[in-house]
């Protein structure tokens, strides 16, 4: 079952939790806003950006504007495989780098290799 908020005009509002990619009205929306990637220091322009929960839907994350930037594929990789971070504050999009805690022989597998950088 999925639960689905119409607004008054019919429009789709909230399709619950059953949705983990945005909805190409959504994906246009973040691009639009974040007019590139998000990443501090990156200019890479939004078409080359893939949409990102900063909180991750599978810990309960929405996908909504709130909870959605753009950013590249090598800094999709760093946040994804590479341990980093990525949250939002008053002042933006900050980066945070992993913690030295989550890599190593103790958690049985080794610090990945960052992408080439473009």
């Amino acid at each position: 079952m999925t639960r689905v908020v119409f607004g008054a005009d019919s429009a789709v509002i909230d399709v619950g939790r059953a949705t983990r990619v945005p909805a190409t009205a959504t994906r246009r929306a973040v691009q639009a806003r974040d007019r590139g990637c998000v990443w501090p220091g990156c200019h890479r322009p939004a078409s080359w950006g893939e949409v990102h929960h900063l909180r991750h839907w599978a810990q309960g994350g929405s996908t909504d504007l709130a909870n959605l930037v753009t950013i590249c594929r090598a800094h999709h990789w760093k946040v994804h495989e590479g341990g980093w971070r990525l949250i939002r504050t008053d002042e933006g999009v900050v980066a945070l780098p992993p913690v030295a805690d989550d890599y190593g022989p103790a958690r049985g597998w080794a610090r990945p290799r960052a992408p080439d950088t473009c």
